[in-house]
């Protein structure tokens, strides 16, 4: 559907049954799964890796929440804001999730090696989240990227300007 300047969004269904739809509801559901099983696990005894995990889980969660709701209320193809280079975007907002989720990896492996026998099942899953989720962010950044390469072509020189330079001096 099209939409003129800002007025109520119109849902994109499309964007809901493509894939990056579908990568973006998967990070969604594992950055906020990630959160509360850091939660869970750092509150009673106080570990500042989950709690980092944490708070870098929350951070993708509402990043990546913000770049769905762009993209799923069509607000990307409004005319207020159609300048903007939206794969872009996406592809940048998709690279920092993907290093920001490296960091969370290296914390769930420390976190691993750092707790007592018995009591590092929350840092096992949180690790395993990390990894499945790195994997998710890192399709989306080679599908941001490829879309981001389609939606910029490369200029064209004029005709008149190709051969500019190249005769043999006379």
């Amino acid at each position: 559907m099209e939409q003129n300047g800002w007025g109520p969004p119109a849902v994109d269904l499309n964007f809901l049954k493509s894939g990056l739809g579908v990568l973006k509801i998967v990070q969604m559901i594992l950055s906020l799964v990630g959160f509360i099983v850091a939660e869970i696990t750092a509150s009673p005894y106080n570990w500042e890796q989950m709690k980092a995990f944490e708070w870098i889980s929350l951070i993708i969660f509402i990043l990546t929440l913000a770049v769905f709701t762009i993209f799923l209320a069509s607000w990307h193809k409004s005319e207020a804001v159609i300048r903007c280079n939206w794969p872009l975007v996406d592809f940048c907002h998709s690279a920092l999730c993907t290093v920001l989720w490296s960091i969370n990896l290296i914390l769930g492996i420390v976190s691993i090696s750092w707790y007592w026998p018995g009591r590092e099942a929350g840092a096992i899953v949180d690790t395993i989240l990390a990894i499945i989720s790195l994997l998710t962010f890192w399709a989306t950044v080679r599908m941001s990227y490829r879309r981001w390469h389609l939606f910029s072509p490369t200029p064209t020189i004029p005709y008149h300007y190709q051969h500019l330079g190249t005769e043999p001096y006379s």
